[in-house]
């Protein structure tokens, strides 16, 4: 559904939105980033729907808050997006424009970057009930970055 363009549309799709997701209460904790890029495990969370083709779609609906786990071994050929809250066309033709897992890879063979996680995260952003996401899904991602010892995370949405 492409809303690009059309400010009545967008317009009214934002007032709609604004009753209908669940707000994330609380203070989000920010931690100042010391670690040398160059030493640093970096992962990918995107909210775009991304997901491998060998994973169940995203059920955008019903506002799906589970989590694709995306190793970074996967192919470009072997990923999809199921979200249909945006326009994602581009991201159709070059799936790094929203999941830049590519583009990490390569700065981590150049040494900007210490390493790529051998996980990463595909999340839809079109969660309108956040206590699932928050209670469930998010402590699952955090173990796993725990475990795959990422030093820092790129977010990005769809």
């Amino acid at each position: 559904m492409k809303l690009s363009g059309n400010r009545f549309i967008e317009s009214l799709v934002s007032i709609k939105a604004k009753h209908m997701v669940s707000p994330i209460l609380g203070d989000i904790p920010i931690v100042p980033f010391t670690k040398p890029a160059s030493e640093a495990v970096f992962a990918l969370i995107t909210t775009a729907g991304v997901h491998m083709k060998t994973q169940p779609v995203f059920e955008v609906e019903a506002g799906d808050s589970s989590v694709r786990y995306i190793p970074s071994s996967v192919k470009e050929a072997n990923l999809m997006i199921s979200h249909t809250h945006f326009d994602r066309s581009d991201a159709d033709q070059d799936i790094n424009c929203v999941f830049p897992l590519f583009r990490l890879k390569e700065l981590a063979l150049k040494g900007i970057i210490g390493g790529v996680a051998r996980h990463h995260y595909g999340l839809m952003g079109y969660i309108p009930n956040t206590t699932p996401l928050v209670e469930e899904t998010i402590p699952l991602i955090l173990k796993q970055l725990q475990e795959d010892k990422v030093d820092a995370v790129i977010l990005n949405p769809g």
